[in-house]
C-alpha cells in the first residue's frame, strides 16, 4: 500500500493538471460543434416544379454545371462558320489540262489519220484511243460525241477551239468559284462562245469542254473547319454555380432547369453525406487547438496559474459563441442592420482584463470565425458570412486593445465610444468595399446598431466582471485598482489606527512596484499588497515604533518573549483580518509571507542579554511560510529596507547603498528565497531599483540657518 501511494499521487496530478484541461477543451469544442452544425446540415428548399418560389435559394457550394457548359460549347460549335480555301493557281492548271486534251486529240488524229471523211468505225476507234490516253483525268468526263466532233475537226478549227476554250476557262476561273456558283459560271462561259467562227457541232463540243474543265477554286476545308470548331468550343468558359449565387428567386416560377441546378449543388439530395460533418469537425479542431495553445502560452508566462483560469476562459469563450447564436436569430425580425448590434467585443474585453492582450486578440479572431459560420447559417448564405466575420474581427480587436492599463473600470462613454467608433468605421468600410447602395433608412440603422453595440459591450463587461472576480476569486487589474483606493475601509482603518504604518506602507508600495516592473513581475499587485501587508499592526499599533508618536515604547516594560509574541503575530493577524474582509488570496499570501522565517534580532539579542540560559534562535524566528512569489519577495525586501532606512540617522547615498546590500545578502544567506522562483539576476536588479528609489527619497538637503529672514 505504501508503494502505491506515489503512483496514486502521480495519477491525481496528471488528472488535475492535464486530463481536466483536455476535458474542458473537449467540452468547449462540443458546444461549438452544436452551435455551428447548422452550416452542414442538409437544407431542404421548399420548392416544387411549376410553382412560385416562396424565398430565395442560394447555392451552398461552388460547382461546375457540366450540362450548361456542354450546351454553350455546342452553341459555339454551331455558330462557327466552315472554313474555305481559295486556289489561285487552279485556273492555270485547268488551262494546261485543256491544252493537254487538244494535244492528245491532235496526236491521235494524226496517227489514225482521222478527218471529216473518216468512217464512223475509224472515228469510234480514235475516240476510244483518246479516252484510253485520258483515262484517270477529268478529261475522261467528255462524251464520245464531243471527242468525235473534236477529232474530225480541221487543224485550223481545232486550234481556234483550243484558244477559245483556254481563254474561256481562264477568265471564268479568275474569280472565286464556290460549288454553289459553279453551274452559273459554266453556263455564263458557254454563253460567251463566239458563234461566228464555230459551227453548231464545235459549239456543242466546246460547251462540254468548258463544263468539264471549269471547276470550283474556292472549296470547303474540312481540317481547318474542324480545328476552328474545336478552338471555339475550348474557348467557352465552364459554367460555374458560385457559392451564394441565387438559383431560385422569390416570386419566380420554378422550372426544370432550376430543379436540375438545385440537384447539382446537392440541395435536393436524399442520401446522407458525412464529408461536411468531418470538415466542420476539422475546423473546430483547429479552433480548439488555437484555444489551448493560447491558454498554454498564458500559463507558461504566468506563475502558478490555477486551472480556474481555464474554466473562466472556457466559460467566456463558450458563452460568447452562444451569444452569437442567440443574436443570429435577430435577422428573422427583418430590421436592416440589426445583426451589427452583436456585442461580441465583450468577450475580448473581459479576456483582456482577466488574462492578457494576446489571448484576447487570438480569441477575438477565433470567435469572429465562429460568428461568420453561424451568421452564414442564419442568412441562408453558403457556409461563411465573410463580411460579417470581418466586422466581428475588427470589433473584437477594438475590445482587446481599447482598455487602458490603469483604468479602474471600462468607462461607458470613453471605452464604449471608442469601440462604437471602430464598429461604425468597419460597417462603412464594408458598405463601400461591397459597393452597397446607401439608403437613409438601412444605412442609418446599420450604423446606429453598430454604435449601440460598443456601449452594450461596456455595460455587459461592467456587469459580468464582478461575477467572474467573485466566483473565480480572480485578482484582475481592475480589482487591484479598486483595492488601491484610499477610501477602502481597511486602508482607512490603517490610516486612523496606525498612521505611521500607513505612511510606511505607502513608501513600501512605491519601492516594490518599481522593483517588480524592472524584473517583469506584477507591479500593480506588489503595490496593492504593500498597502495591506502590515494591516495586522492595527491590533496593537503602539507596539510598533512607527506609531509611537509620544516617544513611549511599551516594549521597555515587558519581557523580550512577550514582545516577540506581539511582533511576530502581526503578519498572521493581518492575514486573518484580510480574510475577514474577503480580500484576494494573493494579497493575503503577501501579508502572511512578508517576513518569511526571518529572525527578530533585536529581541533575540535582548533576551540573550537578560537570560543566563541558552536561548534557541528558532524561538525568535517568524514561523513562515517563506515567500512563494516574486511579488512577495520584493515586498519583503522593500518592507525591511524601508524600515531600516527610516530608522537611520542622517541617511546618505553611501549609507543607504551599504544597508541595501547588507539586507539583501542577509536574506539571501538566510535562505528566505529558497521557495520562490526569483533568480539571482533578478535579485540584483531589484537591489539596484530599491537603491535608486531610496536615493531619490533620502537625498541630501541644504541646512538653512535658523535666523534666515526673507528679504523684501
Amino acid at each position: 500500500m505504501l508503494q502505491s501511494s506515489p503512483i496514486k499521487q502521480k495519477i491525481k496530478y496528471v488528472a488535475l493538471n492535464y486530463l481536466s484541461d483536455w476535458v474542458i477543451v473537449l467540452i468547449v469544442g462540443c458546444i461549438l460543434y452544436g452551435l455551428m452544425i447548422g452550416s452542414v446540415l442538409p437544407r431542404d428548399p421548399d420548392v416544387k416544379l411549376h410553382e412560385i418560389a416562396t424565398s430565395d435559394i442560394q447555392s451552398p457550394i461552388d460547382t461546375v454545371d457540366t450540362q450548361a457548359t456542354q450546351a454553350k460549347r455546342q452553341e459555339a460549335i454551331g455558330s462557327t462558320p466552315s472554313a474555305y480555301v481559295y486556289n489561285k493557281n487552279l485556273a492555270l492548271i485547268q488551262v494546261e489540262k485543256v491544252g493537254d486534251l487538244f494535244d492528245t486529240i491532235t496526236a491521235v488524229k494524226k496517227e489514225d489519220k482521222i478527218s471529216s471523211d473518216s468512217s464512223q468505225t475509224e472515228i469510234n476507234t480514235a475516240v476510244q484511243a483518246i479516252k484510253d490516253r485520258l483515262s484517270g483525268s477529268s478529261d475522261s468526263q467528255l462524251s464520245d460525241k464531243t471527242l468525235g466532233t473534236l477529232s474530225t475537226a480541221s487543224d485550223h478549227n481545232l486550234q481556234i477551239a483550243v484558244d477559245i476554250a483556254s481563254t474561256g476557262i481562264y477568265e471564268a476561273m479568275n474569280d472565286k468559284i464556290g460549288w454553289n456558283d459553279l453551274e452559273r459560271v459554266q453556263n455564263k462561259a458557254s454563253a460567251q462562245l463566239p458563234s461566228s467562227v464555230l459551227n453548231d457541232g464545235m459549239r456543242q463540243a466546246l460547251n462540254d469542254v468548258l463544263h468539264a474543265y471549269i471547276t470550283a477554286n474556292y472549296s470547303f476545308d474540312a481540317n481547318a473547319t474542324k480545328q476552328n470548331k474545336q478552338e471555339a468550343a475550348s474557348n467557352v468558359d465552364e459554367v460555374v454555380i458560385h457559392q451564394g449565387e441565387v438559383i431560385v428567386k422569390k416570386g419566380e416560377l420554378v422550372t426544370n432547369d432550376m430543379i436540375r441546378q438545385l440537384k447539382l449543388v446537392g440541395l435536393l439530395d436524399d442520401h446522407f453525406n458525412i464529408i461536411p460533418f468531418v470538415g466542420l469537425l476539422l475546423l473546430i479542431g483547429f479552433i480548439m487547438f488555437l484555444f489551448w495553445f493560447e491558454y498554454y502560452r498564458f500559463r507558461e508566462k504566468q506563475q502558478k496559474v490555477s486551472v480556474k483560469f481555464l474554466y473562466m476562459y472556457a466559460i467566456i469563450f463558450a458563452g460568447a459563441a452562444a451569444l452569437i447564436k442567440l443574436c443570429s436569430f435577430l435577422k428573422l425580425t427583418g430590421v436592416p442592420g440589426i445583426s451589427y448590434v452583436l456585442p461580441l467585443a465583450t468577450a475580448s474585453l473581459m479576456i483582456r482584463i482577466l488574462l492578457n492582450e494576446r489571448v484576447a486578440f487570438a480569441s477575438g479572431a477565433m470567435l469572429s470565425l465562429v460568428g461568420s459560420v453561424i451568421y452564414g447559417i442564419s442568412a441562408k448564405a453558403a457556409i461563411f458570412d465573410a463580411p460579417f466575420g470581418i466586422y466581428l474581427f475588427l470589433s473584437t480587436l477594438a475590445g482587446a486593445f481599447v482598455l487602458k492599463k490603469r483604468m479602474a473600470r471600462p468607462k461607458i462613454v470613453q471605452t464604449g465610444g471608442l469601440i462604437a467608433l471602430v464598429n461604425v468605421l468597419a460597417v462603412l468600410a464594408l458598405f463601400m468595399f461591397q459597393n452597397t447602395p446607401f439608403s437613409p433608412v438601412s444605412t442609418g440603422l446599420s450604423l446606429g446598431f453598430a454604435a449601440l453595440s460598443g456601449f452594450i459591450v461596456v455595460i455587459l463587461t461592467n456587469g459580468l466582471m464582478p461575477l467572474f472576480e467573485t466566483g473565480f476569486q480572480i485578482l484582475s487589474p481592475i480589482r487591484l485598482i479598486e483595492l488601491s483606493n484610499p477610501n477602502h475601509p481597511l486602508l482607512r482603518k490603517i490610516l486612523v489606527e496606525a498612521p505611521g504604518t500607513y505612511h510606511h506602507s505607502l513608501m513600501v508600495a512605491n519601492i516594490a512596484e518599481r522593483a517588480c516592473e524592472v524584473i517583469g513581475a506584477n507591479g500593480l499587485l506588489a503595490r496593492v499588497a504593500a498597502y495591506y501587508h502590515d494591516v495586522g499592526k492595527t491590533k496593537r499599533p503602539k507596539f510598533f515604533v512607527e506609531n509611537q508618536m509620544d516617544g513611549i515604547n511599551p516594549h521597555d516594560k515587558i519581557s523580550p518573549q512577550l514582545s516577540r509574541t506581539i511582533i511576530i503575530s502581526h503578519p498572521y493577524d493581518g492575514a486573518e483580518i484580510l480574510r475577514q474582509y474577503r480580500m484576494p488570496k494573493e494579497i493575503v499570501d503577501v501579508a502572511e509571507q512578508h517576513h518569511g522565517t526571518t529572525l527578530l534580532k533585536y529581541f533575540y539579542v535582548k533576551a540573550k542579554e537578560q537570560s543566563n540560559t541558552l536561548i534557541d534562535e528558532s524561538e525568535f524566528r517568524y514561523p513562515g511560510p517563506k515567500v512563494q512569489t516574486k511579488e512577495a519577495a520584493v515586498v519583503e525586501l522593500a518592507d525591511s529596507i524601508e524600515a531600516a532606512v527610516r530608522a537611520m540617522k542622517k541617511p546618505n547615498p553611501v549609507k543607504v547603498n551599504n544597508l541595501v546590500k547588507n539586507i539583501f545578502n542577509d536574506r539571501l544567506s538566510d535562505g528566505q528565497f529558497d521557495e520562490c522562483n526569483i533568480t539571482l539576476k533578478e535579485l540584483k536588479r531589484v537591489e539596484r531599483s530599491i537603491d535608486e528609489t531610496l536615493r531619490g527619497v533620502y537625498h541630501s538637503r541644504i541646512e538653512y540657518p535658523k535666523d534666515l529672514k526673507m528679504k523684501r
